[in-house]
C-alpha cells in the first residue's frame, strides 16, 4: 500500500471506527465509504462477513484484513 491508497472500514471495531480511520489517515492513507474498483484494502471487524462491503470486494479481488492486522501493517 503506499500514501494516497483508499481504505474502507467496517463493523463494529474496539475503540471505534472513527480512531482506525484517524489512523489511517495519519499514514497517508484516505479512508473511503465504500468498494470501488479504487478501494485497494477493506479492514473488517469479521474478516469472514458476508457484508455488502466483504462480497464486493471479494469480488473485486481487494484484500480483507482484520483491525489487528491493519494496526501492525501501520506499524
Amino acid at each position: 500500500m503506499a500514501a494516497g491508497d483508499l481504505v474502507v472500514f467496517t463493523g463494529e471495531m474496539n475503540g471505534g471506527r472513527e480512531t482506525r480511520e484517524t489512523l489511517a489517515r495519519q499514514a497517508g492513507y484516505v479512508p473511503h465509504p465504500n468498494i470501488t474498483k479504487k478501494v485497494r484494502l477493506l479492514v473488517a471487524a469479521d474478516p469472514d462477513t458476508l457484508s455488502g462491503k466483504a462480497r464486493k470486494a471479494r469480488a473485486c479481488n481487494i484484500p480483507i484484513v482484520t483491525p489487528d492486522a491493519f494496526g501492525g501493517m501501520l506499524r
